[in-house]
């Protein structure tokens, strides 16, 4: 399976329009900071089937556009080709990480990253969420798919989960994450 991870588009709805229509991909993950709901929309002309959470900049219209085109997986877990993959709301993520303690998933989307994990801000600080961490460590799925701290662009482990930032798609930066034998991630723009 080959994923297309975009975060942080922050209404650059032409970088997402040209990632879509340039790059070969299976399934598109997006993890929050639409920012704006053309950026959503943007999202219908993929070629294949979209799986997204909201990030802190998001409005609830942005989470309701999101459930009405079936592409939110906030609070629940859906199959793709085999896996099942979870979301985590960015508006709303303590409540989130509560509701899929009790859910068995191989993949989350979160805007928010773990804890100590592609989260060191400029300053220093690591600034991802105890909590999904926590989930991270109980679940421990194959990957976490995340965004949020723009500055803490790459790819992390947590015990063997692999942590994935892409980077702000505001800046032209996106992974291709293969989902093979190994997971193989590479970052692109």
């Amino acid at each position: 399976m080959r994923v297309l991870h975009v975060s942080d588009i922050h209404c650059n709805y032409e970088g997402l329009r040209r990632v879509l229509k340039h790059e070969e991909y299976d399934i598109v993950f997006v993890t929050g900071d639409f920012e704006c709901l053309e950026a959503v929309r943007v999202l219908e002309e993929a070629k294949t089937q979209v799986y997204a959470v909201t990030g802190n900049l998001d409005d609830p219209r942005i989470a309701d556009l999101l459930e009405e085109l079936g592409m939110s997986v906030e609070n629940k877990v859906v199959e793709f080709e085999g896996f099942r993959i979870a979301g985590v709301s960015g508006q709303e993520p303590k409540t989130s990480v509560k509701l899929l303690m009790n859910k068995d998933f191989d993949v989350l989307l979160s805007h928010y990253p773990p804890k100590g994990f592609v989260d060191r801000a400029w300053s220093g600080v690591h600034i991802g969420l105890p909590e999904i961490r926590e989930l991270c460590e109980m679940k421990k799925p194959l990957v976490i798919h995340t965004g949020h701290v723009h500055e803490a662009r790459g790819v992390d482990k947590c015990g063997n989960t692999i942590v994935v930032n892409p980077g702000p798609l505001r800046y032209g930066y996106y992974a291709i994450v293969r989902y093979e034998e190994e997971i193989i991630v590479e970052l692109k723009g």
